[in-house]
């Protein structure tokens, strides 16, 4: 009897683990490959499923990375990452099984929580003959399982290992910024998942590897995770124990979660902390620092920035380029003044904002799976490029000397400047004449021997490196 209970415990840790992992596991059936989905299920797999409908934005993202576009067929509300996503027809799992199988999917992708809230939706569509996956990495080790699941479903096993190897060396990448910085002199974090809650992440979740990554000390790593999930208490009198050690206050804003920095600066027992007395609290979008996805990278950056400008916001590069584009001016800008990177937000970004106003992804000359977009969208946003188009940026275009004069002007809080300033080829019925005024005015931007501003005259990398760092100066 021992020794069948033994055997039978060996035959059932490979499939428990899979259940825990969502690795494949051997195959059942000829020709088949076989996993376990997050909820348990053991999924078979003969051929790659061509008509998806994905109910998580961080699968339709990754779906994308994939390569994959016309199989997606349909994709939760409220995506706005990658642009494309905003075409699909959307689904919820609230609308009725019906809506689903009219579309005619073979494969829907789901997360746990809708297959522990939602299981009459689930069993009609798998009764309906419709594949129905859940899937929900927690660790970073899971994450490359998962899109090797994702792979595996969609026959783009390749690519699955081209994205891992992407992110592995963006990883590499990142790691080799704070190499040098010594553990003693790492910044040392407290990161809030939920305000309200005092909640924060458990050590192995992926939004604490972003953190790790990133050259930060958790200073709750004594934190335990609550019934299976990423999220941890910790509780105010915790956080307060390690008040004069919390160098950085990160706080994760998503839907759980509505951070603002102030209500943490006004948090009743908070001034104790050392990073609110020093101002050093931030917020960063749970959408880059909390999903599975290749923007993983963007939020691990984001906290690198908090935590390290100096290192994550080194432009010496951009200081030898001899003609500086609007694209390189944008990332250069951004990473000078530190300002946050935007992430684009539906409700707030695409549904409330004028359709003949340039919306976030509208850009038809700016890849969106490239590095410059997210530096573009966030000048764009800011309101640093005067008349920007609805659908066109020009990222390749040499910058003008009075963009840049309207870039300083409307970012930097400058002083009124008092004496007259004459300039020869700009008038004062000139759109841009206040802003050239000022930044010549105040010594930031020079004419030329003949008293000319040349508005449209070039700037080099080194030029919008002197003009940003003495416009900082002229506000302190």
């Amino acid at each position: 009897m021992r020794k069948r209970i033994i055997q039978t415990l060996l035959l059932l840790v490979p499939a428990l683990t899979g259940m825990a992992l969502g690795v494949s596991v051997p195959p059942t059936q000829a020709g088949a490959t076989t996993f376990i989905d997050r909820s348990g299920n053991r999924i078979v797999l003969k051929k790659p499923y061509q008509r998806i409908i994905s109910l998580y934005g961080a699968h339709t993202e990754n779906l994308f990375s994939l390569g994959i576009n016309r199989e997606i067929i349909g994709v939760s509300k409220n995506e706005a990452y990658p642009p494309q996503a905003m075409t699909k027809p959307v689904f919820s799992y609230h609308d009725d099984a019906e809506k689903f199988l009219a579309a005619r999917p073979d494969l829907v992708l789901i997360r746990p929580m809708i297959a522990r809230g939602y299981k009459n939706l689930v069993a009609k569509l798998r009764q309906a003959g419709v594949m129905v996956v859940s899937l929900q990495p927690r660790t970073i080790k899971e994450v490359y399982s998962y899109w090797k699941n994702l792979g595996l479903l969609t026959g783009r096993e390749t690519q699955a290992e081209a994205m891992i190897k992407q992110f592995k060396r963006g990883i590499e990448k990142i790691r080799s910024l704070v190499k040098g910085i010594p553990v003693a002199k790492r910044k040392r974090v407290y990161f809030e998942a939920i305000h309200r809650k005092m909640r924060t992440f458990s050590p192995s979740s992926i939004a604490m590897f972003a953190l790790r990554t990133a050259g930060g000390i958790n200073v709750a790593e004594d934190a335990h995770a609550r019934h299976g999930t990423n999220i941890a208490a910790y509780g105010k009198e915790h956080i307060l124990s390690h008040a004069d050690d919390i160098d950085v206050y990160l706080a994760q804003k998503g839907a759980m979660n509505h951070a603002r920095i102030r209500s943490i600066m006004e948090e009743p027992g908070f001034r104790a902390i050392k990073a609110v007395r020093e101002g050093q609290v931030y917020i960063v979008d749970e959408k880059i620092v909390s999903r599975p996805t290749l923007r993983l990278l963007d939020g691990i950056y984001e906290i690198g920035r908090f935590l390290y400008p100096d290192r994550f916001n080194d432009v010496t590069a951009f200081k030898r380029i001899p003609v500086l584009t609007r694209a390189q001016f944008a990332e250069m800008f951004v990473k000078m003044t530190n300002i946050p990177l935007k992430t684009p937000d539906y409700r707030r970004d695409i549904r409330k904002r004028a359709a003949a106003r340039h919306r976030y992804g509208d850009f038809r000359d700016v890849d969106y799976t490239g590095n410059a977009y997210k530096f573009i969208e966030t000048a764009v946003y800011r309101g640093i490029f005067p008349h920007v188009e609805k659908s066109a940026f020009h990222p390749d275009s040499p910058l003008k000397r009075s963009t840049a004069a309207y870039a300083l002007f409307v970012y930097f809080d400058f002083p009124e400047v008092k004496d007259p300033v004459t300039i020869g080829d700009v008038r004062d019925s000139d759109p841009l004449f206040e802003q050239v005024r000022t930044a010549v005015g105040l010594g930031i931007m020079s004419l030329a021997q003949d008293g000319l501003f040349r508005p449209d005259g070039l700037v080099s990398g080194m030029d919008a490196f002197n003009i940003i760092s003495q416009a900082g100066q002229a506000t302190r």
